[in-house]
Formats: structure tokens, C-alpha cells, sequence
């Protein structure tokens, strides 16, 4: 049986220790700040677009991984007698896994899996083909079972300003103009053909917002597939708050695991500092 290479698009946002243990093989995107190109997740951090940002009043922008990076790494490993199983950001988001899919058509035994997700909850998704891998199946089986799972993945997060993603273009003037003056902070919900809605609106002080926000995503904890659970930030979280989650989810039942993740560059580029999330799988 050949080995099997399983690779992700950066904004899988999985933490580097995990990355390293599991044998990922991570593809970046990358960050644009002004005329300066950075690889995601390699030569550029959130803090130094929040840096950027309020010294130039300017935000970022992102750009998909172009099809021949991902040739070099299919190439790479497909010569090598592997097969490959590539897990990319949504492509309701992001041209990355459409060129990552186009690329593969090139190769025999490379399976590319739209995660119709980002963040750790395409980082999930990572993980579990990870644990199929470890079983010994073939690519094939992997992908299947990865892509059967794909509905089944919850990802939302809760902005504390909308700026970011009204400057990125991801919201109507008139909605940010509402949050604002309503003082609401947004819940976003990644939905089923892989774009952004608001889910749920919250108001209040941040710290009581994000405690709702966690409290509302384990309501119906018995629903939830127990092997992991994630609780990410983009930083400049108040510690509490994550030892607020960890608390929550400890209480609601035995976790194979319960990963505390940084959000990545392009995550962050979109909803800015003070964002928390909650990934999970259903049952």
C-alpha cells in the first residue's frame, strides 16, 4: 500500500505542534500588506497586520495558493510513490481549491476535499483524515470519509468589530453602520455551500458576549462528535475567556481532545483582532 501525504491550505490554522506530531503538509496562502507579499503562517504573524493596520490605516488582502505551488507539492510526493488526500479552504471563500482541484487532474492518486470551511474547522477535518491515515486506508477511502463528514462540521465565531470585514468588502455599509451604533457583535456561521452569514447577534461587553457565544455552542452538547472540540482566538483575548471555554466544555462531557488554536494570518486579515470561534463536529 502506498503512504499517504496529507496536505491542507494554511488557514487550516492548526497549531504547529500538532502540524509536526500528525505529518501535515502545510501549502500557504498569502498576506498582501501595501506592495509587500508574505506566505502565511512563515514569514508574517497577526500581530504584524494589526501592527500594520493602525500605522497605515490600511487593511490587508489575501491571495489563493496559485496552481503551481500546489503542482510542486503533488509532483513532489506523487514521484515519490505516494498518494495524497489535500484538504482546502472553502471554495465559496477562496480560488485556492479550485486550483488546487484543477492541479490534481494532473496526477494519478491525488484527492483534493472542498472543507466548505476555514479556521480549525477545516483543521477538523485535517485531524480526522489524519486518524484514517493512521488506520492504514488508502487515499481513496480517506477522501471519501473525510468528505462525508464535511456537512457535519460547525464553524462560527463571534467579531468584535466589524471593520475588518467591511473594509475587506465583506459587509455592507449599512451593516456596519448598524453594529456600531447597536453596539452588536456579530456571530458568524460558515453555511452549507461554504460562505458567511450571520448567525446570531449578541450586544454587550465583550467578555459577556463571548460567554454567551461559548454557553450557545454546547447547548446541545450530547449532539457532538466527542473526539475533539477547538477554541480559537485571533488574539488579544483576555485569558479568562479561554479558561472560560475549557471550563464549559469540560463540563459538558468527556473530550478526546480540546485544542486551544491561534486564528492564522487570514483569518485574521478578514475579522480582526478579539475574535473568538468554536469548532466542533456532529455526531
Amino acid at each position: 500500500m502506498k503512504n499517504v501525504i496529507i496536505t491542507a491550505d494554511s488557514p487550516c490554522d492548526l497549531p504547529k505542534d500538532i502540524v509536526e506530531k500528525r505529518d501535515i503538509k502545510i501549502i500557504p496562502l498569502s498576506i498582501l500588506l501595501g506592495a509587500s507579499s508574505y506566505k502565511d503562517g512563515m514569514d508574517i504573524n497577526p500581530g504584524d497586520i494589526y501592527k500594520y493596520c493602525s500605522e497605515n490605516k490600511d487593511m490587508p488582502k489575501t491571495a489563493a495558493v496559485p496552481p503551481s505551488d500546489y503542482y510542486d507539492v503533488f509532483s513532489k510526493y506523487t514521484s515519490e510513490g505516494c498518494e495524497v488526500v489535500h484538504i482546502g479552504l472553502s471554495s465559496g471563500i477562496s480560488s485556492s481549491f479550485s486550483n488546487a482541484k484543477m492541479v490534481a487532474e494532473e496526477f494519478s492518486g491525488v484527492y483534493c476535499i472542498d472543507s466548505k470551511s476555514l479556521c480549525m474547522g477545516m483543521g477538523l477535518l485535517v485531524l480526522k483524515a489524519c486518524d484514517f491515515r493512521d488506520k492504514k486506508w488508502d487515499a481513496k477511502k480517506i477522501a471519501k470519509n473525510v468528505e462525508s463528514l464535511v456537512p457535519k462540521v460547525r464553524t462560527t465565531f463571534v467579531i468584535n468589530s466589524m471593520e475588518y470585514l467591511y473594509k475587506g468588502g465583506r459587509c455592507s455599509a449599512l451593516t456596519k453602520f448598524g453594529a456600531n451604533v447597536l453596539g452588536i457583535k456579530p456571530s458568524i456561521a460558515v453555511n452549507s455551500e461554504g460562505k458567511l452569514d450571520v448567525a446570531k447577534k449578541y450586544r454587550g461587553k465583550s467578555e459577556l458576549v463571548y460567554r454567551q457565544y461559548i454557553d450557545d455552542c454546547l447547548e446541545n452538547a450530547s449532539k457532538i462528535d466527542k473526539s475533539r472540540i477547538v477554541f480559537a482566538n485571533s488574539g488579544q483575548i483576555l485569558s479568562s475567556v479561554s479558561s472560560y471555554a475549557r471550563g464549559v466544555f469540560e463540563a459538558k462531557g468527556k473530550w478526546g481532545e480540546i485544542i486551544e488554536a491561534d486564528a492564522g494570518c487570514v483569518i485574521s486579515s478578514h475579522c480582526g483582532p478579539k475574535t473568538v470561534a468554536v469548532f466542533y463536529i456532529l455526531k
